[in-house]
């Protein structure tokens, strides 16, 4: 199916943008374009009344603080999914062993389509991501790390099984995304390509990390916290609308 272009909405004052969610034609994606907007119900009704008649089904916001979400509540979204936040001060660093037979590396543009065929392993459809939604985790900080972990053993021929977005603005950086395939996970994989990005972190002189993941996700919670994240006392809410209800 075509993908629906997005769209910048002025309404009462404020600018949202509703663009398809992860390249659907029938989800759409409802984003607050200035940092820590309040949408008031009128401004959002107008992005719900844009999506219904793009033809879009449901719509997602993006990643909203719970000071963002009282507008969307009282037009009828609700919480479809809540994450976690956590921070790494980037001040100590301890030495941690490498994975033999892994290299971290910077990805060539043919192995792109591998690097989503690992992302859809680790992921279900609701979080997964194609080269564009690549491109956009890399595009949305000032700067931005993409490095892929390689499995190679001599009588095979090198794999692609994880890979980070490390993403830096403004002093601070950004976990945009992290996977390993389920195959080679529990290798300690996943902590060389977060180590990756804390050392090219550093040498920006970035002052923290945050990272987010869902709170239902207790096994990548544990693993942040291994790796010297603190849990923070916010949450990040996306919320979704039924356009079919």
């Amino acid at each position: 199916m075509d993908t629906k272009p997005s769209e910048i909405i002025e309404a009462y004052g404020q600018h949202l943008k509703v663009s398809p969610w992860h390249n659907s034609s029938e989800a759409a994606i409802i984003t607050p374009l200035t940092a820590f907007q309040r949408l008031n119900t009128k401004a959002v009704q107008m992005g719900i009344d844009n999506a219904r008649k793009s033809g879009y089904r449901v719509i997602y916001t993006s990643a909203l603080m719970d000071p963002e979400t009282p507008g969307f509540f009282q037009s009828g979204f609700t919480l479809r999914e809540q994450l976690y936040v956590l921070r790494h001060s980037l001040a100590a660093l301890p030495e941690r062993p490498v994975t033999e037979g892994v290299k971290i590396r910077k990805p060539r543009s043919a192995e792109i389509a591998e690097v989503v065929e690992v992302d859809i392993r680790c992921f279900d459809s609701f979080w997964t991501m194609d080269r564009d939604g690549l491109r956009e985790a890399i595009e949305a900080t000032t700067r931005a790390r993409f490095r892929i972990a390689v499995h190679r053993e001599e009588t095979k021929p090198d794999r692609i099984v994880g890979y980070a977005i490390t993403g830096l603005g403004d002093k601070k950086g950004y976990l945009q995304r992290l996977a390993v395939d389920p195959e080679f996970q529990g290798r300690g994989i996943a902590q060389q390509l977060v180590d990756d990005g804390f050392e090219w972190l550093r040498f920006w002189r970035a002052r923290e990390e945050f990272v987010n993941t869902q709170t239902k996700n207790e096994r990548a919670l544990s693993f942040y916290l291994k790796m010297g994240f603190q849990l923070l006392d916010d949450r990040l809410n996306i919320l979704e609308f039924d356009l079919g209800a």
